[in-house]
């Protein structure tokens, strides 16, 4: 141990069982799609769009989870759209659960969640 000017000690541990490495640095791997995420979420909402053509709106949220919003009038429409929803793009939409549309009191809204 050493004693600074300030009249602090200094000293320098070392474990008996540290290694030394060569010092590269991996790169992270590269993503299997080279899209970009902007680019990914466009095609699921249009997807969503040509799959539900009479919806009033649909919309994506991200607050932890990635989440599609479906929007219709009809409340006679629920059970088809609930039930294509769960088979669509291969399984991706879980949690599938209705509700009021927020701020449009004629309107249901259909929230699953997105696996991807």
């Amino acid at each position: 141990m050493k004693m600074t000017g300030s009249g602090t000690l200094m000293g320098v541990f070392m474990s008996t069982n540290a290694t030394h490495t060569s010092g590269q640095v991996e790169p992270f791997p590269k993503a299997a799609n080279d899209r970009s995420l902007s680019e990914q979420l466009e095609q699921l909402r249009n997807m969503l769009h040509n799959e539900f053509p009479d919806a009033e709106g649909i919309s994506l949220s991200f607050d932890g989870q990635l989440k599609a919003h479906i929007d219709i009038r009809k409340g006679e429409q629920l059970l088809f759209v609930e039930t294509r929803l769960a088979g669509l793009a291969g399984g991706i939409f879980s949690q599938i659960h209705r509700g009021p549309a927020p701020h449009h009191p004629f309107l249901h809204r259909i929230s699953a969640t997105i696996a991807r």
